[in-house]
């Protein structure tokens, strides 16, 4: 008897937490991810060039910038291939190694599945607009200014899964789910956080969490 929750799962698994397609006169599949995951208000500056990065972000420890996720092969994502994109977006991990601070929701986009991180990075390598704009480097205060502890932050105070149905919740559900713990991030700016700016909750299960309740505005790196 039990077959037959599994197939349920492994339907769901596979298909269910697409979020909505969009109409066919309407942007492709990867922009409308890019639509829900906000993308554009962190890596574009106002009057600038879509997705250039350069916003400037003050934390308790120092200011980050945004980094460029436009296609220029030289100082964006134009190098970049699938694998590479999808453990920037879902580990922290840059092409070249290097840890991104978790004020990029990497923690909750770990949750995104495969073929919505393909649809993502193929919006960004062939709908965006290349744009050369170099990075500009963290000034953020020792320790913080160490990347190689984020590797530690992510083994402690990260869960790189992605989404896991439940379907007992049902269809509708589980597709709000995944677009609030994933792309949405709204944990990020609605759940209270920890010692080292970690969410104490990444979903619903913990039940000493409410995710509707805050004791921080906005998500500092660490």
């Amino acid at each position: 008897m039990k077959i037959i929750p599994a197939l349920v799962a492994g339907t769901i698994a596979a298909s269910a937490f697409q979020i909505a397609l969009p109409h066919a006169d309407g942007p492709s599949h990867g922009e409308y991810l890019a639509r829900a995951g906000n993308c554009v208000v962190c890596h574009t500056v106002p009057g600038g060039r879509p997705f250039a990065g350069g916003v400037k972000m003050a934390t308790p420890g120092g200011v980050i910038y945004s980094t460029n996720i436009t296609p220029d092969k030289d100082t964006g994502i134009g190098n970049y291939t699938p694998e590479d994109f999808g453990r920037a977006v879902r580990q922290g991990i840059a092409k070249d190694g290097h840890r991104l601070y978790p004020a990029m929701p990497y923690p909750s986009y770990a949750k995104v599945d495969d073929d919505d991180i393909r649809s993502l990075f193929d919006f960004f390598t062939k709908e965006v607009t290349a744009v050369s704009r170099r990075n500009e480097p963290s000034e953020l205060a020792w320790p913080l200014s160490m990347r190689w502890t984020l590797a530690l932050w992510n083994t402690f105070m990260s869960d790189s899964r992605v989404y896991r149905a439940k379907p007992e919740n049902g269809f509708e559900w589980n597709r709000g789910a995944y677009l609030v713990q994933g792309l949405g991030h709204c944990g990020a700016c609605h759940t209270p956080q920890g010692w080292a700016f970690q969410e104490k909750a990444l979903d619903q299960t913990n039940p000493g969490i409410s995710v509707a309740t805050s004791s921080t505005i906005g998500r500092p790196p660490i």
